[in-house]
């Protein structure tokens, strides 16, 4: 199920599910990492929020290198 929403101010909008979905993180991770941004982009609608792609893509930025340095720690360590 794929839901994005567009809007000619805000453009392409992803509900917190989808984030979660394109990331493949937990709900506890999502959550912590959406509460340390400097910004927070969202709009609410219909008793739920949504993220711009900008919020998207500085999430997958920081997640990707969160696991590129798990992955470099485990490979020195054997």
């Amino acid at each position: 199920m794929r839901i994005l929403f567009v809007t000619e101010r805000e453009g392409n909008l992803y509900d917190f599910s989808r984030i979660k979905q394109i990331l493949g993180v937990n709900k506890s991770k999502l959550h912590r990492e959406l509460h340390k941004l400097p910004e927070k982009n969202f709009v609410k609608y219909k008793n739920q929020y949504l993220y711009n792609e900008t919020t998207l893509l500085l999430l997958m930025e920081k997640i990707l290198f969160e696991r590129l340095d798990k992955m470099e720690r485990e490979r020195y360590e054997l």
